[in-house]
C-alpha cells in the first residue's frame, strides 16, 4: 500500500518487486490510521474474524512464514 506519492511511483515499486497481491493508494492516511501504521515498511495481517495484527518494519521470508503459521495460514 502506498501512503503518498504518485501512482506511477507506486506502480514502479509493484513492478520492480513483482508484487502479486493487491495494493492500494492511501493518500489521506485513513487505512494507515485504522491499523496503527506509523511508517513503512509495515505488515497488517487480518484474520478471518476481522481482528488484525500490525507489525512495523521489514519482514524476511522466514519471519513472514512464521507469522502466517501463527495466524493459521500457510
Amino acid at each position: 500500500m502506498a501512503w503518498n506519492g504518485s501512482e506511477q511511483l507506486m506502480q514502479e515499486f509493484v513492478t520492480k518487486h513483482q508484487l502479486t497481491f493487491a495494493n492500494i493508494k492511501d493518500n489521506d492516511g485513513l487505512v494507515f490510521a485504522q491499523f496503527d501504521v506509523a511508517y513503512q515498511p509495515a505488515w497488517v495481517f487480518i484474520r478471518q474474524d476481522g481482528t488484525s495484527e500490525t507489525n512495523l518494519g521489514a519482514m524476511d521470508e522466514v519471519t513472514l512464514s512464521a507469522m502466517l503459521n501463527k495466524l493459521g495460514g500457510s
